[in-house]
């Protein structure tokens, strides 16, 4: 917009210093032609000499003629019609024409005096480099100007941007800073500090909601179990058959149950750690127990494989905590393979480090594979399930100080955690 309004307006500046030099010009010539004419005389003929760099030519017109008094050399030959124009350019000279009537008689004197013009383009032409200069200068220092203007004006955005960018959904939003500059940007900071508000109250609700149902239904549930696994003793094969089909759902809803407790202790941050020195293949089998009857189901088999190391060793970790990590990725694998697949567990220990490695065939890949931890998120967007398993896996590994990496590669999906062990509590059971 600067460039816009500078432009033009320069240029008509310009036009008006040419126009106004060129108008000095022949003002300062036609004085001097003046004072010429002046000391002009006939009788006898007396021609003063013009200044340096000037030409001179007079005539006397006698009944439509012209008679040459005096010309200069070098001066122009120029058509008669020409002489009696106020001033004209021929070339590179400017000629302005004096013209006397003389006295008792019809004739008249004409006066012309020629002069260069290199001096007046000199003139125009260094105004005009000058007003380029001052142009070039002024575009850069505005554009400097308003960078920085811009820049400050910008900033709290940028800052506002910085924060938003960065919120999760947790029950302590970071907050933006309100800047004072009585505008918009102060407007929009304090509408998006009262919009935080709203969402971590939103959040601490549905919090509260998941720990109060989860808490709830788990009673129910195990009074379910205990008596189902009661009745089982006492009845038939086939009545067995379905209590067991009914223990396996009730386990099952035991474990959501759990999954959304964990959920919700997770989004308030409130979960602790209960770490003991416990055996890794303890673990293991414990998680297996919980998958087994799904295996069953789908016809497929889990072959677990323990290194001599890593049965025998022992880390401090929660027990059921590091079990519902082992059981949702065992769970996953049974889920998303074929029926009738090999599910492999591998655990081994490499140099401070316990890893578990769970792998499964797949009949397509997977294409978000870098996307299932975040929350809600699915490889199937048609499969069961609420999308936070791998989540859930992912921040409990995370509070042990482990990770969990997902892997796609020649047709099987790989899930591997690890965990860290403390060299100063290490322990082997004989």
């Amino acid at each position: 917009m600067f460039l816009v309004i500078l432009v033009p307006t320069n240029w008509l500046i310009f036009q008006k210093i040419k126009s106004t030099l060129n108008d000095a010009d022949t003002r300062e010539l036609n004085a001097e032609a003046e004072k010429l004419v002046s000391s002009i005389k006939l009788d006898p003929i007396t021609v003063p000499l013009p200044p340096n760099e000037y030409l001179l030519k007079i005539q006397v017109t006698r009944e439509m003629q012209s008679e040459d008094i005096f010309t200069s050399p070098g001066f122009p030959l120029l058509f008669p019609d020409s002489y009696f124009s106020e001033s004209l350019v021929w070339d590179t000279l400017k000629i302005v024409n004096q013209k006397k009537d003389l006295d008792f008689s019809a004739n008249m004197l004409i006066v012309s005096l020629a002069r260069s013009t290199s001096g007046l383009t000199r003139e125009v032409s260094t105004i005009r480099s000058y007003l380029i200069f001052a142009n070039v200068v002024s575009l850069v220092l505005a554009g400097i100007l308003v960078f920085l203007a811009a820049g400050k004006i910008i900033n709290p955005i940028k800052k506002i941007i910085f924060v938003a960018s960065h919120i999760t959904a947790s029950k302590n939003i970071e907050r933006v800073n309100v800047p004072q500059t009585q505008d918009e940007s102060q407007q929009l900071a304090e509408t998006l500090n009262a919009m935080f508000i709203r969402m971590e109250q939103s959040i601490k609700n549905q919090v509260n909601f998941f720990a109060s149902a989860a808490h709830e239904l788990r009673t129910p549930l195990a009074v379910m179990q205990t008596e189902i696994g009661i009745s089982m003793q006492h009845v038939d094969a086939a009545s067995q058959k379905i209590l067991q089909s009914q223990l396996h759902e009730v386990e099952r809803l035991s474990r959501i149950i759990q999954d959304f407790l964990l959920i919700s202790q997770l989004k308030s941050e409130s979960l602790t750690l209960r770490k003991v020195e416990v055996r890794v293949e303890e673990v293991i089998y414990a998680a297996l127990k919980k998958v087994k009857f799904l295996a069953q189901n789908r016809n497929s088999q889990l072959q677990v494989t323990i290194g001599e190391n890593a049965s025998t060793l022992s880390c401090a970790l929660d027990f059921d905590k590091i079990e519902t990590v082992i059981s949702n990725l065992l769970e996953n694998a049974l889920k998303y393979s074929p029926i009738n697949s090999i599910i492999r567990l591998a655990a081994c220990i490499e140099p401070q480090v316990i890893c578990l490695v769970i792998s499964n065939p797949i009949e397509k890949p997977v294409t978000n594979i870098n996307l299932l931890t975040t929350e809600f998120t699915k490889s199937e967007e048609l499969s069961t399930g609420l999308g936070m398993g791998l989540w859930i896996c992912d921040q409990i590994m995370k509070m042990h100080g482990g990770k969990l990496e997902l892997a796609n590669i020649n047709g099987e999906f790989s899930a591997t955690i690890e965990l860290h062990i403390d060299s100063h509590n290490e322990r082997t059971y004989q």
